[in-house]
């Protein structure tokens, strides 16, 4: 009882938290956004859509370690300044999804890769999120 009461009241709060970076987006979008959109194009998007272009920015990818055996089984290389979500943009990289598939890069200088989500699971995790 108790571990659903808990769990009901933290997706409450991470819709709280998300709802409330929603609406801040609007009146200040993501500057990586600039790299897909002119300012022009950034202000006359909808607050729906320049949500999901927000979420997709930081959520189209993850960072993962490349299993020990699979190390010379990404041949793809992407440079990055950072890992941190903050400095990652998939615009200014040229990464577009594939329709449903998953696509894996390895890091440039590390043992780590972007695992890029397919359209599908990507549009599929936002609209979960803004349920």
């Amino acid at each position: 009882m108790f571990k659903n009461i808990f769990f009901m009241a933290l997706v409450a709060a991470f819709a709280l938290n998300g709802s409330s970076t929603i609406a801040q987006n609007k009146a200040n979008p993501d500057g990586r956004l600039l790299s897909k959109f002119s300012k022009k194009e950034l202000s006359s998007l909808t607050a729906k859509d320049l949500s999901y272009w927000t979420y997709y920015i930081d959520n189209c990818y993850e960072i993962a370690d490349i299993p020990k055996q699979k190390l010379d089984g990404v041949p793809e290389i992407v440079a990055l300044k950072s890992l941190e979500k903050k400095d990652i943009n998939v615009f200014e990289l040229g990464i577009v999804p594939h329709e449903f598939a998953r696509n894996y890069l390895r890091i440039e200088g590390t043992d780590k890769m972007i695992v890029i989500l397919g359209q599908t699971e990507i549009e599929s995790n936002y609209k979960a999120l803004v349920k």
